[in-house]
């Protein structure tokens, strides 16, 4: 039956905006002009990254920002004033009206995800893949440029539609996989494809992304540590060898969760785990390794590059109040009043474990860390505890120190050693000296002001500690090493046991989540929780929580994929609140620390696993079924 594909014509084909891409004779370039000539067809493919037609043409412009649209920083950069995470369990949005899952497709809705140049994930990448499939289908006819500047070029257009495609399933679930460039009046209806074929399908792109990179000598951009140039190429922020196979081992991963793997096929999960052990070792061939704890938090600020980035895109030397990044930081260090700022719940919080290695999810994991009293913090029964609810933030992952805000905090840089204040001290909230500038990070949780915490937390990740001042780099890790380690763990687990191996790995499940562990100065998962993958399989994706926490949309991802978010979106959310009261065995810190709900509480369907495609768009595919509305 002859059909005319007009959900994706509408959407790669009239690009009246960025005509460059369909080679317009209104530009005065023919088809030979752009593709036989290496530098105009690295200029066409580059088009892909930024949406940059007019500086690639010469004219014309165009509105969106193509595969930049879909990194995970630029996404929430949104003019609303959300980020992800607000729409999941460990984040509010302050006193914005953006509450967690209640972000409606007024708000986060066609005029955003799908039309809009803020977060046009929809249009923006099926546009790159139209740009990858023309030009794997048009690069025999360049004539010029060196065989190994061919193979990159082959191999960026490989990963870009790979890329794309993950990207689409990753918020919209299984989508049509397009190997082609599509021609108007085509005569095929072209099926959607289920989430793991969508997966799959993308994992062989980047395996053939990989292949490619390897023959043109791309397997990392930079010559490596100790050598001149390393982390200094000047297409660092294009992908490599390394990063197509980690996002293979992140796509298969993806592909058997429980979310998409519902007849819990193991044999997807050993899939996943080798290829995510091959994965760490072609980043071991090639000299990528963890950073020192010290450095942690370059991955994310303060350099431009480092050697546990995979891929990375670095936006620039930026002040924290940047749109880049004003979403997530508060607004007593940006000031910015009109909005903005994540506020970590205190479930976020409690996945922080105790120096020993206790959980503090649950009150009963709480309850077993208070009850240990060999060392730890003083209780009002004059024996030292893992834990005490009475001075929480003591013992702590050393991770929670660098992404959350606290009340009591001293080691922010901006403070010279004094506290930050976000409690009540009966008639006011103290205000906070920073930078020698008096600023209120407590305010009542009953206002109207807005940008200010609702939760008794903020979020510090990629905060320098300092009141607006001076610049310092931002970038987005797209991949890590940290995330491939942690992919193996979980995938090792589940196909193994947490004493098992891929098929030619060298470590164990065990094994990858305690070199997470370790390098941030915690000890090894404790025995009891390593018997079985099901006592395992908290520990793996708690620690994944908290190694990347409200970074790349992960948790956003990961509780959907898991199918743990209904039961933790339907939980009350809590916050801290904390008033100063008399100081004694009880209150050791001279203040009262109260598990409080928020202002706002959260609904939840199964729906919100994915966003909702628009009717008019969705109704032009024959047999497609849409999602369903939030």
């Amino acid at each position: 039956m002859k059909k005319f594909i007009s959900i994706f014509l509408s959407v790669v084909l009239t690009l009246s905006s960025c005509s460059y891409l369909d080679i317009s004779p209104d530009l005065g370039l023919t088809e030979e002009d752009v593709f036989t000539k290496y530098k105009e067809f690295k200029a066409f493919l580059d088009a892909a990254y930024d949406g940059d037609a007019k500086k690639a043409a010469g004219s014309g412009e165009c509105p969106l920002n193509l595969l930049y649209g879909s990194f995970p920083l630029r996404m929430d950069a949104s003019s609303f004033r959300f980020t992800f995470s607000m729409m999941t369990d460990i984040a509010d949005g302050g006193r914005q009206g953006l509450r967690p899952y209640s972000i409606k497709l007024g708000v986060l809705g066609e005029n955003n995800v799908f039309v809009d140049s803020r977060i046009a994930i929809f249009q923006c990448m099926f546009r790159c893949i139209r740009v990858a499939n023309i030009c794997l289908e048009k690069v025999d006819m360049i004539q010029d440029g060196t065989k190994e500047d061919i193979e990159d070029l082959i191999g960026q257009a490989y990963f870009i539609r790979a890329w794309a495609h993950m990207t689409l399933c990753n918020y919209f679930g299984g989508m049509p996989y397009l190997d082609h460039a599509l021609q108007a009046g085509e005569d095929f209806d072209i099926p959607r494809e289920s989430a793991i074929v969508t997966y799959q399908k993308a994992a062989e792109d980047f395996k053939l992304a990989y292949d490619h990179f390897a023959l043109a000598g791309r397997v990392r951009r930079d010559p490596g540590p100790g050598q001149a140039g390393h982390l200094n190429n000047s297409q660092q922020n294009r992908p490599n060898g390394v990063a197509a196979m980690a996002l293979r081992g992140r796509c298969l991963t993806y592909a058997a969760s429980p979310l998409n793997n519902k007849s819990s096929d193991n044999s997807l999960w050993e899939a996943a785990a080798k290829a995510n052990a091959e994965a760490l070792a072609l980043a071991e061939q090639y000299q990528y390794d963890l950073l020192t704890w010290d450095k942690w938090q370059n991955n994310t600020w303060g350099v431009a590059y480092t050697n546990e980035q995979l891929w990375a895109w670095n936006f620039g030397s930026v002040k924290a109040n940047n749109a880049i990044i004003v979403n997530h930081l508060p607004q007593p260090v940006t000031n910015n009043k009109s909005g903005g700022g994540v506020m970590p719940t205190q479930g976020c919080v409690d996945m922080y474990e105790t120096i020993w290695g206790d959980p503090l999810y649950t009150e009963a994991e709480r309850n077993e860390a208070y009850a240990k009293t060999d060392d730890g913090v003083a209780g009002p029964d004059g024996q030292k505890h893992h834990y005490y609810e009475q001075n929480p933030y003591k013992n702590r992952d050393p991770r929670m120190d660098k992404t959350i805000i606290y009340d009591g905090a001293t080691h922010w840089k901006g403070t010279s050693g004094k506290p930050i204040n976000i409690y009540y001290n009966g008639k006011s909230w103290p205000a906070t000296s920073l930078n020698g500038k008096s600023r209120s990070f407590g305010v009542d949780w009953n206002s109207a002001a807005m940008a200010v915490t609702s939760t008794g937390y903020y979020y510090g990740g990629r905060w320098d500690g300092n009141y607006v001042s001076a610049n310092y780099q931002i970038t987005d890790p797209l991949i890590r090493l940290a995330e491939v380690y942690l992919n193996y763990a979980e995938s090792a687990n589940e196909a193994y046991g947490p004493t098992g191996k891929a098929p030619g790995a060298t470590l164990t499940a065990l094994e990858a989540v305690n070199k997470i562990r370790n390098r941030a100065g915690m000890p090894n998962v404790q025995d009891r929780f390593t018997k079985d993958k099901e006592s395992l399989r908290p520990r793996i994706r708690n620690e994944r929580c908290v190694e990347f926490m409200f970074e790349g949309h992960h948790y956003f991802i990961d509780e959907r994929r898991w199918c743990i978010a209904e039961e933790r979106m339907k939980a009350p959310l809590m916050g801290m609140f904390i008033e100063s009261t008399t100081k004694n065995a009880t209150y050791p810190n001279g203040k009262k620390y109260t598990r409080t709900p928020i202002q706002n509480q959260a609904t939840w369907k199964d729906a919100m696993n994915y966003f909702f495609l628009p009717n008019e768009e969705a109704n032009k595919l024959k047999n497609f079924v849409n999602n369903e509305t939030w």
